[in-house]
Formats: C-alpha cells, sequence, structure tokens
C-alpha cells in the first residue's frame, strides 16, 4: 500500500528540478521556488510528488514512499506514524529481550522438604483443612510465599484442588 522509496531524491538538471527514484527519472521538472515551497511544506505534511498512472510519489520529512491506492495526505500520514509506531514498539522488545536474556534467571523455590510434609500429612490427616475432601490434596502455604511464608509445619496445610484455587494466594 504505501513503500518507502530507496534512492529517491529530487535533483537538478540546469534550472529545473526533476523527482528520481531509483534511476527512473519522473517528470514534471519543476523550477526552484516551486521547489522550495514543496521542501517546506513536505516537513508539516505528506505531498504528493508525481503521479506515474496508478501510482502516487509522496514526500514527506525528506522520504519518498509510493503508493498505488490513491491515498489521500491525510492516509499517507497515518500509515507513516502507524509505521513509526511499529518500528518504536519492535526496537522496544528487541531491547526488553536482550535485557531479559543478560538477566539471571529468577532463583525457584525449594521443593518442601518430604519429613515436613509428611508431618503436615499426619497432622491434617491427609484431608483438606476447609471441606474435609481426600481428593486431589496440595500443600498450601498459609501465609503465601509469594509474601514471605515459610515453608514450615505451621505454615503449610492441606487443601483439595477447588479449595486451593478457591484460596489464591489470600491470607
Amino acid at each position: 500500500m504505501l513503500r518507502e522509496i530507496s534512492g529517491g531524491a529530487l535533483v537538478r538538471h540546469g534550472r529545473r528540478w526533476r523527482f528520481h527514484a531509483g534511476t527512473a527519472v519522473h517528470t514534471p521538472a519543476w523550477p526552484a521556488r516551486r521547489i522550495r515551497a514543496l521542501l517546506r511544506a513536505q516537513l508539516v505534511e505528506p505531498v504528493a510528488l508525481v503521479r506515474d498512472g496508478h501510482r502516487c510519489a509522496w514526500v514527506f520529512e525528506d522520504r519518498f514512499y509510493w503508493e498505488d491506492a490513491g491515498l489521500e495526505a491525510h492516509d499517507v500520514l497515518a500509515l507513516v506514524r502507524e509505521r513509526e509506531r511499529r518500528a518504536r514498539r519492535r526496537l522496544e522488545r528487541a531491547h526488553a529481550t536482550l535485557a531479559q536474556d543478560g538477566a539471571d534467571a529468577p532463583a525457584r523455590r525449594e521443593r518442601v522438604a518430604s519429613e515436613i510434609r509428611r508431618a503436615v500429612f499426619e497432622r491434617d490427616g491427609g484431608r483438606c483443612v476447609e471441606c474435609g475432601s481426600d481428593f486431589d490434596i496440595q500443600y498450601d502455604h498459609v501465609i503465601p510465599f509469594s509474601l514471605g511464608g515459610a515453608s514450615s509445619v505451621e505454615n503449610l496445610q492441606i487443601l483439595c484442588a477447588s479449595c486451593n484455587l478457591r484460596k489464591g494466594a489470600a491470607l
């Protein structure tokens, strides 16, 4: 839809200026006064340079673009700004990935020792302390590990999966 032209330029030919896109030279030739006005205007909004059949060449912020969808200046502006936002987000993601690759992996918490698990299992009778179920039981920190709770007999309890899910990381 909108493609940047590498090698696009306004080139002086004697007393007039022409638009070059790569190896192609496009007419018309403009007088210097018109080029100065065009160069001022393109700093504020996209300016259509030439139409080549169904294509149009635009200049905006010293960059040249081809489009073949019959766009207006506000359409070109929107597409250029969207392209810049995508490029900025891509660069931010690349920096974040680089920073993450260099960072140490977060420490994994240690597995609860088997003697502590056994003591909690015996204390709670191998059943959920909330509903009494013995199906899909899990060891739960009363004070969540994420909030600094210890993996001790006093801070562990047995909950079934549904009661543990309801509790979440709450106290």
